[in-house]
């Protein structure tokens, strides 16, 4: 089964990668708590449920830091994010600010 998003991403998906690890050591703890809805409706002390859902270039979800060293060790980079809500636009192959506007 080909994955859409790690072989062809949409072009408005392209800006949301890591391009190496260490990009993603520095830049995942600001990139990936910068959705609008990330702390909506939560107590603070508890993970957030609105979280990026995050695939390497051979599509393989990369949930943790073994994941992303997996990647890394692999030469899986770049790394891409979803936020739960493009997830649906991905599989559907729309972009979602065309469908807003129309």
């Amino acid at each position: 089964m080909t994955n859409t998003l790690s072989n062809n991403p949409p072009e408005w998906v392209e800006h949301q990668r890591f391009d190496t690890h260490q990009q993603w050591v520095n830049r995942a703890s600001c990139v990936l708590a910068a959705h609008p809805r990330y702390n909506e409706g939560i107590n603070y002390s508890e993970p957030s449920p609105f979280k990026a859902v995050c695939f390497d270039s051979k599509g393989r979800l990369c949930r943790n830091g073994g994941d992303m060293a997996r990647a890394r060790d692999e030469d899986a980079f770049p790394v891409y994010w979803l936020w739960p809500d493009q997830i649906g636009a991905v599989a559907l192959g729309i972009n979602p600010s065309q469908e807003q506007s129309a």
